[in-house]
């Protein structure tokens, strides 16, 4: 009987044992109800997805190449709204949103009350810390969800940190939400500003930053190729559609900085890429000046690069100034996650870095190699707008008309007693007789159908209707707003709406997808990696499980 009850006890202890060491936490994957120390989000403001391989021959094994190598990237991610910029774009990444929802619907639009065009940003209740200017006048007051940010401050009794940085005030106030910190560049003085909506005084630490005088350095020597010329084979040589800088006479690099900024003053730095350098130096600042991740929570920092864009609009997304611009956007991220995992440990850290909206080929480009593309001029069809529906009703009813946007006088549409039903049907009717213009809803169509697919789908997803026009239209495919130069976007294309998606650190995996996935899954799917409530207004889907199979 002993010798029984002895074997049975030795084969007790070696199913303990054996189940132990098979089930070690060590071994185990990281319990779900834990979150990394550190989220960075990165944005590239005008970031096309396919800037990634177009230009991967001539990145370093650091940046780019080291997150598609050790991190996931969803290859098939759209912008589920139109039209695509800057301010929806941010919006909508941390609300997991659309516009229809948060509001955001452009970086401004017609405010019917007032009789005039707002921005995205502007708050006249807000002062500016650290400049004399009107550029800190800022909040996210016309954000009208909570972030992800603002859901983790909110989870974490407002333990957590979040913070958003940017060279644009919308780069980072509507990242950092209602409850987070935000710091931008003031284009006047060259200095990293905030506002009183945010602290009663600018941090030290800010200030310190300041006195590094980084512009001045950045700008006191010319802007040079990053690499041997004669590797920019993906650049056009010869750029008709590039815009000089003030003060010189050709387009073309090498750019004369010092002589430069005599023209423009120390905010041309953000149409360099040296722009991009001062945010990573401005974003190291702020984690250890605020000791992000070092707490007991999960800390959000939320980075936005200006610059890509800028350069974009002046010289085109075929230019050497983008290829340069990515080409050292890969050498500084490569940087920063080295700085990162040495910091914290990229075990500790999640990453994920994705864009606000793409960017067209110019026309002339296109036509030159006999693609169907061409220009709109927006006054010409504004006047046209004008003159037809004063034919019809005898008055212009038009308020204001800008980019996708019609706005109606309703008050003079009342007072003429005509319907402001049928006003907004002759000029939907009207606008896509015009070339290039693809086709127009009415604010009624909007609000009263419901679009499944498609461009009405994407433009029904950007309609917020207190702000958005009593018509919106779009514009045939590779036709873009006259511009003096470079390219622009908004349109519902794939060359605007396809956006990278890679999340790299903590316990994410190799791999990619192409399932189709939208940039409003985003804050969803941090929602359940950081275990808090979704954004308020969340429309978006997480996508953990395709990451996680």
């Amino acid at each position: 009987m002993k010798k029984h009850l002895l074997l049975v006890l030795n084969l007790l202890f070696l199913v303990f044992v054996c189940g132990f060491e098979k089930h070690s936490p060590s071994d185990d994957k990281r319990p779900h109800y834990e979150s990394p120390d550190l989220v960075v989000g990165i944005m590239v403001d005008q970031f096309r997805y396919d800037f990634i391989y177009r230009y991967w021959d001539n990145y370093g094994d650091d940046g780019f190449k080291r997150i598609l190598k050790n991190g996931f990237s969803f290859d098939n991610t759209q912008f589920d709204y139109a039209p695509t910029f800057t301010g929806p774009g941010h919006a909508s990444v941390y609300t997991g949103t659309t516009p229809a929802m948060h509001g955001i619907v452009e970086n401004r639009w017609f405010e019917r009350e007032l009789n005039l065009t707002t921005y995205v940003t502007d708050d006249p209740h807000a002062e500016t810390l650290g400049s004399t200017t009107d550029q800190g006048k800022m909040s996210p007051r016309y954000l009208m969800t909570t972030t992800i940010g603002d859901e983790l401050r909110l989870h974490t009794n407002m333990r957590s940190r979040v913070l958003g940085v940017s060279l644009k005030d919308r780069g980072s106030i509507l990242p950092a939400g209602h409850t987070g910190d935000a710091y931008w560049f003031d284009y006047e003085t060259g200095e990293i500003i905030t506002s009183t909506y945010y602290h009663d005084e600018l941090p030290e630490w800010v200030q310190r930053f300041n006195d590094r005088k980084l512009v001045e350095e950045y700008l006191g020597k010319p802007w040079e190729p990053f690499l041997p010329a004669d590797v920019y084979l993906e650049s056009r040589d010869a750029n008709p559609v590039a815009a000089a800088f003030p003060g010189q006479t050709s387009p073309d690099m090498p750019h004369n900085l010092p002589e430069i900024v005599q023209h423009t003053g120390p905010g041309v730095v953000a149409e360099t890429p040296f722009g991009d350098k001062l945010v990573f130096e401005l974003a190291r600042a702020a984690i250890e000046n605020e000791m992000l991740g070092k707490g007991d929570f999960t800390d959000l920092l939320a980075i936005s690069f200006s610059s890509p864009d800028h350069i974009g609009h002046r010289f085109g997304p075929s230019s050497m100034e983008v290829q340069d611009t990515y080409l050292r956007l890969d050498y500084e991220l490569g940087k920063f996650i080295r700085y990162l995992d040495e910091r914290f440990g990229m075990e500790n850290v999640l990453v994920f870095m994705t864009s606000d909206h793409g960017a067209a080929h110019e026309p002339t480009y296109l036509k030159e190699k006999n693609i169907p593309a061409g220009y709109i001029d927006e006054s010409e069809s504004d006047a046209l707008l004008r003159a037809h529906l004063k034919e019809i009703f005898g008055i212009d009813p038009v308020a204001a008309y800008r980019r996708f946007q019609v706005y109606l006088d309703r008050d003079l549409v009342r007072r003429a007693g005509l319907p402001l039903k049928e006003v907004r049907e002759a000029t939907a009717r009207f606008l896509p007789e015009l070339e290039g213009i693809a086709g127009a809803l009415t604010a009624n169509e909007l609000l009263s159908n419901e679009y499944n697919e498609g461009v009405r789908a994407l433009v029904q997803k950007g309609f917020y209707p207190p702000r958005s026009g009593d018509v919106l239209y779009w514009l045939d495919p590779q036709w873009m707003r006259t511009r003096r130069s470079g390219t622009t976007h908004g349109s519902p294309y794939s060359y605007d709406t396809r956006a990278p998606l890679l999340w790299y650190g903590w316990d994410i995996p190799p791999g990619r997808s192409l399932h189709p996935v939208f940039i409003s899954d985003i804050a969803s799917t941090l929602a359940i990696i950081l275990n808090t409530p979704y954004p308020s207004g969340n429309t978006g889907n997480p996508i953990n499980d395709y990451m996680w199979k």
